[in-house]
């Protein structure tokens, strides 16, 4: 009997011990969450705002591809990706009976031995008339033609002649508008960041085309065509409100502050730009142009400032 009473104390204590638990667990986890997610009110804070793109490119440059003229063994002086002046040796080719016929670079440029056979199709020249539903159709798969041994005809090698290269991005309408002519961008290339210029944005029967144009060195930009990269059209750093927060009052933007009464007011605000999540607006006061085209100092939100998180939520 008395054993038995001791199992039901031991199961007892276990059964607190596991409420215990778990009763933390949703007062660490749990509650913090929720709470957050009822909040009322939001601080206005500085922070930092990107508009992004993920998209699909393809790199163009002014690049020659050079053939061979015998068949042979290759003896090579040049490494993929170096900057090579003109006259310099990049490669021999012997034949199996007479002299090794040497190939020296044409013009002053980078080296590649990766070739996919587009490189007459993406031209700087032509690269305005491509359309968006053939880019989707190509296969494009860069070939290292680094080798011991070629046959006469087969490419050898292909130099790009200029610093200046392009990007070519096809993007369906809703999202074409991320993008202006004349507008910097910046290329992310998984960890590596290249600034850039939108230099024309067009609209296509299958969607829109934006031409991006670059003069940085990024190391593989000789041997990549199709290329997967996030695309940063706009970066500001300023005052962040939550898109949930900005009302309309008779016809214009702002969001509802607190006082010192701790009543909510409406202040009007002027959007920077916006991810879709949160808004990156004007601090402190902005110009606007009044009925006699006058510009007039508008007071706006502060930094610090505690407002309304959903709009709709004024009592």
């Amino acid at each position: 009997m008395k054993s038995e009473h001791t199992h039901r104390r031991r199961i007892a204590v276990l059964v607190v011990f596991l409420a215990l638990c778990a009763g933390l667990y949703i007062w660490i986890y749990v509650i913090p969450g929720i709470s957050g997610a009822l909040t009322r009110t939001a601080i206005v804070s500085h922070g930092h705002l990107r508009v992004t793109d993920e998209a699909e490119g393809y790199v163009i440059r002014n690049e020659r591809v050079i053939s061979a003229g015998q068949s042979g063994g290759i003896s090579y002086y040049t490494e993929e990706g170096i900057k090579t002046r003109k006259g310099a040796k990049v490669l021999d080719v012997y034949p199996t009976q007479g002299s090794a016929a040497g190939y020296y670079a044409g013009h002053t440029g980078v080296i590649s031995y990766y070739i996919d056979g587009y490189e007459e199709y993406f031209t700087p020249e032509t690269m305005d008339q491509l359309e968006p539903g053939e880019l989707a159709d190509l296969v494009i798969e860069p070939e290292n033609t680094y080798r011991a041994q070629t046959i006469a005809g087969e490419p050898l090698y292909k130099i790009v002649l200029d610093d200046t290269w392009y990007v070519a991005v096809p993007v369906p309408e809703e999202r074409a508008g991320k993008y202006a002519a004349g507008a910097a961008v910046a290329l992310e290339f998984g960890d590596r960041t290249v600034p850039a210029v939108a230099m024309d944005v067009i609209k296509k029967q299958g969607g829109w085309l934006v031409l991006i144009r670059t003069d940085r060195y990024y190391e593989p930009f000789a041997s990549i065509r199709k290329v997967a990269l996030t695309i940063v059209t706009e970066d500001y750093e300023g005052l962040i409100v939550p898109n949930t927060s900005i009302a309309m009052e008779e016809g214009v933007p702002g969001v509802y502050v607190r006082n010192l009464t701790g009543a909510f007011h409406f202040t009007r605000i002027k959007v920077i730009t916006t991810d879709g999540k949160d808004s990156l607006i004007h601090s402190g006061t902005f110009s606007e142009a009044d009925e006699s085209g006058e510009q007039k100092r508008v007071n706006t939100v502060e930094i610090y400032d505690e407002i309304l998180r959903h709009s709709e939520t004024k009592e």
